[in-house]
């Protein structure tokens, strides 16, 4: 059974390669992961995919993190991995790489119909981040419900992981498995403990070439709650980075506090990447810390990249009444639909410190 990477072997891969600097990436024509995947209008969306990764490229961003669709996975398996091929292809002639997510917490509650639905997906709901009124990010109490939730789907949830690393753990299209994205959130708790143990298991038997990692996120942010910290991890979360080859995290909080969660998971002696940041209402901003990023040597992908379906420009519902924070400034993403900047000053900096060899 192969077991978690030394730090000595982290750290190579990470001294190995140029820095990372990526975005979460959905393209705008999409609301969700089976529009991106499916085989309906496949071709369409790879138009739009074109498109936006020539604009990630020309601003120096070299990797993108996508949740991958279990559901085209299962009911398009043959047709869904052609076109995982397709897209794999188009983003590496452009120089960029995939950080694939394999599961994911940040969930809503559970569907009233069991099969998923495929071919037109719905019409965002103007004003909503996310793209519907009901999102994990509305500040309900409720739990999110994830499909391991159900017993009689682990086969196939497992099945999914085992085929998808088997089948890209020596590629070099693929630079890091996210196995799960946020574990815990939405309410959940330790509801998906075991499945990720299994997960990165699973995973591990297949003895990919990239590095396996699944991040903290709850370090209190300074605004909807208290900064505490890695101390204040859920054991979920602890349990996600024991089980990391590489330490990866999410944090929206201003400079100040990024620099307390990053100079506290440097402690693991684990290359560091941030998988979701830039939140400008809370202060987490291109301007102070992507150079921090760089000078740091931590991998960063921000949140989004062309304003879409998504909506993620808009805030979450559940800050909307947070008292000193300016929601008139984008929450995510960096261009408008047409292209063109949220911000110039932004990717200029872009430009400046991701347009060269990193190692330099």
């Amino acid at each position: 059974m192969e077991q978690r990477w030394s730090k000595e072997k982290a750290n190579a891969w990470r001294d190995s390669r140029d820095w990372i600097v990526g975005c979460n990436f959905i393209p705008s024509r999409c609301i969700n992961h089976i529009e991106i995947w499916q085989e309906f209008e496949f071709d369409d969306v790879m138009k739009t995919v074109e498109r936006e990764l020539d604009l990630a490229a020309s601003i120096g961003i070299n990797s993108i993190r996508m949740v991958l669709p279990f559901a085209v996975w299962k009911y398009q398996h043959d047709g869904f991995l052609k076109r995982m091929d397709t897209f794999l292809d188009t983003a590496h002639k452009r120089g960029i790489s995939l950080m694939p997510v394999l599961f994911d917490d940040c969930c809503g509650p559970k569907p009233k119909n069991k099969e998923p639905h495929f071919g037109k997906q719905p019409d965002p709901v103007p004003g909503y981040h996310g793209g519907f009124a009901v999102t994990p990010f509305d500040g309900s109490d409720r739990v999110g419900y994830h499909l391991c939730d159900d017993e009689e789907n682990v086969p196939d949830l497992e099945a999914y992981v085992r085929d998808l690393v088997s089948r890209f753990g020596r590629d070099e299209r693929i630079v890091v498995w996210d196995i799960w994205n946020e574990p815990g959130n939405s309410n959940r708790h330790e509801r998906s403990l075991q499945m990720m143990v299994n997960a990165f298991a699973i995973a591990r038997a297949e003895n990919p070439m990239q590095p396996l990692t699944a991040g903290p996120w709850n370090f209190g942010d300074g605004y909807t709650g208290p900064y505490h910290g890695v101390a204040g991890l859920s054991k979920i979360e602890k349990l996600a980075m024991d089980l990391s080859d590489v330490i990866s995290y999410h944090f929206y909080g201003n400079k100040e506090h990024s620099i307390r969660v990053a100079e506290e998971l440097k402690r693991e002696g684990r290359p560091l990447l941030i998988t979701e940041w830039l939140h400008r209402p809370f202060a987490n901003h291109v301007a102070d810390l992507l150079p921090y990023f760089k000078q740091e040597r931590i991998g960063c992908y921000h949140w989004g990249l062309v304003a879409g379906k998504t909506q993620t420009y808009e805030p979450w519902e559940s800050i909307r009444k947070v008292p000193g924070i300016d929601l008139t400034l984008w929450q995510h993403d960096l261009f408008h639909a047409d292209l063109t900047p949220y911000d110039e000053k932004e990717i200029e900096l872009f430009r400046s410190l991701c347009l060269q060899d990193s190692r330099a």
